[in-house]
């Protein structure tokens, strides 16, 4: 073996020792006659125990029984295959583990004798993170690919870069087919300068949008999807869109199903109500009717009389026409409250709403005892409602707070209150004297079927209460000074 006095000089060695890398020198025939501090710490040798061994067992196979030709083929050819370059190699410790490692390796010259000397690097940690990206890479592409929601991801110009196979079948198409394509062409005619402007919003600002577009379909059918898209930005630069697109088809025609049976059902609580008070409303009519007859027949006597001026006709004939008024207003009533299906909403006052409802409930709380005191504002604003049920919530509240005051009460008095007390709404509020409600049950009583009463279907409140909210409005309980029911009802003012 080739000696080298240089090796053991103190400033080389000083110099090996102090280097963070792992160096190993060898000679022209692959011996190690240079090993620092940092290959001890990286091998678990000692530097003695490598010294003049063939570098080769540093390695495991196969490269330890390749190395002594690598060596040679250079010796003869000079053609480099990794002096010079570096490249990532296997190594092995002391204890026969392996570990990877970067490996540079350089020649040298010293006095005449040619060796190499090796640089190397344990990569160990850079290698397991390594796989670790690659392993959530791989996680995040089969979650991309598989999620159940459609997904895509476009650049800034909204093409599409991937699109996962959940999409491929929400829009009836193949995978290959999406990519490349804009969004925006995807979308309804009418809705893609929507998106695009939504698009460029995202470009240039960055954030998120969460909006509803069409889709149509190749089989011809409509989808209408919720789009989701947000902005993954780098360094503060906007780099790519990420969208979500959840189909809202089914969910819309649940609704839409949902209201017509709420619908349906408000409308034959409507009919029960009525059919509770026919009696009722009939002796109504036939209060005002008789009364017509009566004056008609005053008024044909006094022309048969032959002694009868116009002016002796006037008041009996403006008794009648008060009557038939009377009459008329009560059939209205009746009829609007029994009209199927919804009515538009219209620009209403609440206290005429009150004064055409409280007509058909007025003989039933005379037969109780009980009068109905109306306390209207004045200069109320307007609400928008539909007023055949706005009307129902009334007739509803009132007639509870009747059978609630029928045989126990404190006064005889239910008032029907309207006022402008909240600040963004106009208040309905019906007000009893009855026993009230009990705390267990106040809890409960707009529930759907629960009741306290022995017939009930504990559907009335629940209805009432939806009509409320599909209003923008509340309809809420409380205890009031008499100990009575309060129920107030507000509407969203429009002034």
């Amino acid at each position: 073996m080739a000696s080298y006095p240089s090796i053991a000089d103190d400033p080389l060695r000083a110099l090996l020792d102090a280097a963070v890398d792992a160096i190993v020198l060898i000679d022209a025939q692959g011996l190690v006659v240079g090993f620092n501090r940092s290959a001890e710490q990286l091998f678990g040798y000692r530097a003695a125990e490598v010294h003049g061994c063939n570098v080769s067992m540093l390695m495991p196979q196969p490269y330890r029984g390749e190395h002594d030709a690598y060596i040679d083929r250079y010796a003869h050819t000079g053609e480099r295959r990794i002096i010079g370059i570096g490249r990532e190699v296997v190594a092995q410790r002391k204890d026969g583990s392996t570990f990877p490692i970067d490996l540079s390796v350089g020649e040298f010259s010293n006095a005449g004798v040619r060796g190499y000397v090796g640089i190397l690097r344990d990569i160990s940690e850079r290698k397991r993170h390594e796989a670790m990206l690659r392993q959530n890479g791989e996680e995040l592409r089969r979650i991309f690919e598989y999620a159940p929601t459609a997904m895509t991801t476009t650049d800034l110009e909204g093409h599409i870069l991937r699109a996962n196979r959940a999409c491929a079948e929400l829009l009836g198409c193949r995978i290959e087919e999406l990519v490349g394509k804009r969004h925006s062409d995807l979308v309804h005619a009418e809705d893609r300068p929507r998106l695009l402007a939504a698009y460029a919003q995202l470009r240039e600002e960055g954030g998120e949008f969460r909006q509803e577009f069409r889709y149509p379909r190749r089989d011809g059918t409509e989808m209408q999807a919720l789009l989701y898209s947000a902005a993954v930005a780098d360094d503060g630069r906007q780099q790519m869109i990420i969208s979500e697109l959840v189909d809202r088809s089914a969910l819309l025609a649940a609704n839409r199903e949902a209201e017509a049976l709420r619908g349906r059902l408000t409308h034959a609580a409507r009919v029960g109500q009525l059919g509770e008070m026919v009696s009722g409303i009939a002796h109504e009519v036939n209060q005002p009717l008789t009364a017509i007859a009566n004056y008609a027949h005053a008024c044909r006597r006094l022309l048969q009389s032959g002694d009868a001026t116009p002016a002796d006709l006037i008041a009996p004939l403006e008794k009648i026409a008060t009557q038939a008024e009377r009459a008329g207003q009560v059939i209205r009533g009746l009829r609007t409250l029994a009209r199927r299906g919804e009515t538009p909403r219209q620009t209403l006052q609440v206290n005429q709403l009150v004064r055409e409802v409280l007509p058909l409930i007025e003989f039933d709380a005379r037969q109780a005892g009980i009068r109905l005191r109306m306390q209207l504002a004045t200069g109320l604003p307007p609400v928008h409602c539909d007023e055949v049920q706005i009307q129902q919530v009334v007739l509803n509240l009132v007639r509870n707070a009747v059978e609630a005051m029928n045989g126990a009460r404190s006064s005889d008095v239910i008032d029907i209150v309207t006022s402008t007390q909240e600040p963004r709404f106009v208040e309905i509020v019906v007000m009893d004297s009855g026993p009230g409600i009990a705390p267990e049950a106040a809890d409960r009583l707009f529930e759907p079927f629960y009741t306290t009463k022995p017939q009930g279907m504990g559907l009335g409140l629940s209805i009432c209460q939806s009509i409320a909210i599909a209003h923008g409005g509340e309809l809420s309980y409380y205890v009031n000074e008499r100990a009575g029911a309060t129920f107030a009802l507000r509407l969203p003012r429009l002034d």
